[in-house]
């Protein structure tokens, strides 16, 4: 273990009781003092911690700066990093906020699943099968719950572009290495994260971590690694979330010799993500109009999952396919 590490081990120690607690998914710190939990089923609740004072959060939101080789600080007041689990953290140092530190950890606690298992556990039963929609540039369809999982992994087989979408806390991350787990283990795989949470078991695999942060320790985000990443060959790309300026970059790349790639990011619907996938492009500064960047992602992507929370379960809402993605 590193200094850092062991610094940061020390400081997380209040926080064990949760931090390794079977179930809890949501660690949340809004002032010193208190600690509010949220489990895999939904349930929160709020808890006493006495020793989680002032003090105490200034030195934990510094060794977690410095285990993820950045910097927090009253000029910077925003930290994303992780734990060394892989557990995500956000911290909100003052004068950013109206009190004290603010944390907000978001454990890895879903064991790696199948779409098999996704299937046995229900999550496709909220699908409703539609036939073409006319009004869309492209023909897209809805598949029904029936075989759902079988369709997917065949897609995936079958090089598919795939962007699985959802709001927080929905399962974004565990479904995409669910469909990550068809895979030929014969392709070439490139990852970029800025936070390590993909699992993939192929044995040609490339992983690149996103800075995120003006602190970091390299000035390098999403769109320099997928470009440094075009050359690396692979016969995938994977982005762990699609957020920023990298949008442009990642359809161009699906669309010249990269099919089968996949991402997530964050929508409501189907529709919302072409929408906010569009918006994307336009923000990267390219000179197309709103109509045809729109036009140019539903070209470029073959199928959108889409995934939502309700009453606690993770469920797979739709799945919206183009009618050429047909495996």
């Amino acid at each position: 273990m590193t200094e850092a590490g062991y610094y940061l081990d020390s400081f997380l120690a209040p926080l064990a009781q949760w931090l390794y607690a079977p179930g809890v998914t949501d660690i949340w710190i809004n002032r010193p003092g208190e600690v509010w939990t949220e489990t895999a089923g939904g349930r929160i609740e709020r808890h006493e911690a006495p020793l989680l004072d002032e003090a105490i959060l200034a030195h934990l939101a510094r060794q977690i700066a410095s285990h993820s080789a950045q910097g927090i600080s009253r000029a910077h007041p925003l930290l994303a990093a992780s734990l060394p689990d892989g557990a995500r953290v956000q911290v909100i140092a003052p004068p950013a906020t109206r009190g004290g530190h603010i944390l907000a950890i978001r454990r890895q606690v879903v064991s790696a699943l199948t779409l098999a298992d996704w299937d046995q556990e229900g999550a496709f039963q909220a699908l409703v099968a539609s036939g073409r929609a006319p009004e869309r540039q492209r023909q897209w369809r809805s598949i029904g719950p029936k075989d759902a999982a079988v369709f997917l992994r065949d897609a995936v087989q079958a090089r598919r572009n795939i962007i699985v979408a959802g709001g927080t806390a929905t399962g974004k991350t565990t479904f995409l290495n669910s469909l990550l787990a068809e895979i030929s283990t014969a392709e070439r795989i490139v990852t970029i994260e800025d936070t390590p949470e993909l699992e993939l078991r192929q044995p040609n695999i490339v992983g690149l971590v996103a800075a995120r942060g003006d602190l970091a320790e390299a000035s390098v985000d999403a769109e320099d690694m997928l470009i440094a990443a075009l050359r690396l060959r692979p016969d995938r790309i994977i982005l762990g979330e699609l957020r920023g300026r990298e949008a442009f970059t990642f359809l161009r790349a699906v669309n010249t010799g990269h099919p089968g790639s996949m991402t997530t990011l964050h929508a409501d619907s189907p529709q919302r993500a072409i929408e906010q996938l569009a918006l994307l492009v336009l923000q990267a500064g390219t000179r197309l109009s709103r109509d045809d960047v729109a036009h140019y992602v539903q070209q470029s992507i073959d199928i959108f999952v889409q995934l939502e929370r309700r009453e606690g379960r993770r469920l797979v809402s739709e799945v919206l396919v183009a009618e050429t993605a047909s495996p």
